[in-house]
């Protein structure tokens, strides 16, 4: 390494302004307010500490990421946790800090600060062990773990437990339950005594992880205060997400949901012996708007198992993709109105050899969805299968108000009850029968 290049790196102004590692990076989003971020999370002098930020807010990069090397400059000898909701999620920020330490630049600084080239002596999925740690210890520089397989057994002086709350706690109580239960592990037998710990994240649900006591208040910093976001893109965002959520992930607090029309939803695995399910898509063809995909089948003891997805793509560019779940849940009718594109969407899921059928819509939407999902008890005999959904699909219906957008879930969802059990009650012993 040039003895120029050595001396020309200032080690007291990275301490001061560590988002400059994240510019050598590559991430040139990074401000002095992730400098900001940064040095409070990673506190020597403060076991704990919290901070909220709003999604895309780049808290992830700066505070893991860039957050990990910034504290490995300045503690070669720290054992690091990284706590995610999964462990493959973990992971990937060890994959993005094992790629960083190999840059040249990345080299050159820790060699000033140290004395030694930077090299890792472990490198797998789990663990990065670096060849400036001089203590020996069972847990390398960096360890990936997940929330939901726990990190039992496993000591680090330095935690970071970023996105352990997710749409997944929004949706389920038995999540919000689990979530909690495994932080209480970590803080209390994962971290090492006067270990330091950091927690961030977006709140999803009044009463998820966040509200633990363990957990100390969090420093927020909403959407209209980072100035991360552009006006456009704030709007863009705003309205692909529901009212409850942008206060949530956006705004960082929480509206009250007793005005939504849907609560206390009902889960269960999808049961494949059954083969007589039907579905209904609420297309889209902008990129700005979602598709809601429906799929439901009446059990024999009576209620209905529902699989929904949601996207933003151009519904023409995901044919294949319904075809391949057409198939795999064994559907048989799929019902899409014509009002839009008169049979278009039609015409192409026929060609791709599924049994299709429109109609012309004439019902007012929030009727229709108060009356087919609501006042008709569908909603109560729903099962949901969690793992098979897009967690989106079952959040637009739960935070569904008259008005609210989007809304092509419920939609979907309702016209589904209106031909289950409906005007149409007997249709699906029709069906059966054909």
């Amino acid at each position: 390494m040039n003895d120029d290049v050595l001396e020309a790196i200032d080690l007291e102004y990275i301490r001061d302004n560590p988002y400059v590692l994240g510019h050598l990076a590559g991430f040139t989003k990074l401000t002095p307010l992730h400098s900001e971020w940064i040095k409070y999370i990673w506190n020597p002098q403060q076991e704990k500490r919290a901070l909220q930020a709003h999604r895309y807010s780049y808290k992830t990069t700066a505070i893991i990421v860039i957050g990990v090397i910034y504290w490995l400059l300045f503690h070669p000898n720290a054992t690091i946790g990284i706590v995610r909701k999964t462990v493959t999620d973990a992971q990937e920020c060890l994959r993005n800090i094992s790629t960083l330490m190999q840059k040249d630049e990345f080299k050159a600084i820790f060699l000033k600060a140290h004395g030694i080239t930077p090299r890792l002596e472990e490198d797998n999925a789990n663990t990065l062990r670096f060849n400036f740690k001089e203590t020996v210890t069972r847990e390398g520089s960096v360890n990936a773990y997940g929330i939901k397989t726990g990190a039992t057994g496993k000591h680090v002086d330095a935690a970071i437990c970023d996105d352990f709350v997710t749409i997944d706690d929004k949706i389920s109580v038995a999540e919000r339950k689990r979530t909690a239960a495994m932080m209480e592990e970590l803080i209390i037998n994962v971290l090492n005594p006067a270990g330091l710990i950091g927690f961030i994240g977006t709140p999803w649900h009044r009463n998820d992880c966040w509200s633990l006591k363990a957990i100390p208040e969090p420093k927020q910093w909403d959407v209209n205060s980072t100035d991360i976001l552009t006006e456009v893109e704030k709007a863009d965002k705003r309205k692909n997400t529901t009212a409850i959520t942008w206060a949530a992930n956006y705004l960082l607090k929480h509206v009250s949901s007793e005005d939504a029309l849907f609560k206390n939803p009902h889960y269960a695995k999808w049961q494949y012996q059954h083969k007589k399910a039907i579905g209904h898509i609420d297309k889209a063809y902008s990129g700005n708007d979602t598709t809601a995909v429906t799929f439901c089948e009446k059990k024999p003891d009576g209620r209905y198992q529902v699989i929904g997805l949601v996207f933003t793509a151009n519904i023409k560019d995901k044919w294949d993709f319904i075809l391949q779940k057409y198939k795999q849940f064994y559907v048989g009718t799929v019902h899409t109105e014509n009002n839009d594109d008169k049979g278009f969407a039609t015409d192409e899921l026929r060609k791709k050899g599924i049994l299709a059928s429109d109609y012309h819509e004439h019902m007012n939407k929030h009727v229709k969805i108060q009356t087919y999902l609501l006042e008709n008890g569908f909603f109560d005999l729903i099962d949901f299968d969690i793992e098979l959904s897009d967690p989106e699909y079952i959040t637009q219906v739960l935070d569904y108000v008259e008005n609210s957008t989007p809304d092509d879930a419920p939609d979907s969802l309702a016209c589904i009850g209106r031909i289950l059990i409906g005007k149409d009650a007997d249709y699906i012993e029709r069906w059966k029968k054909k």
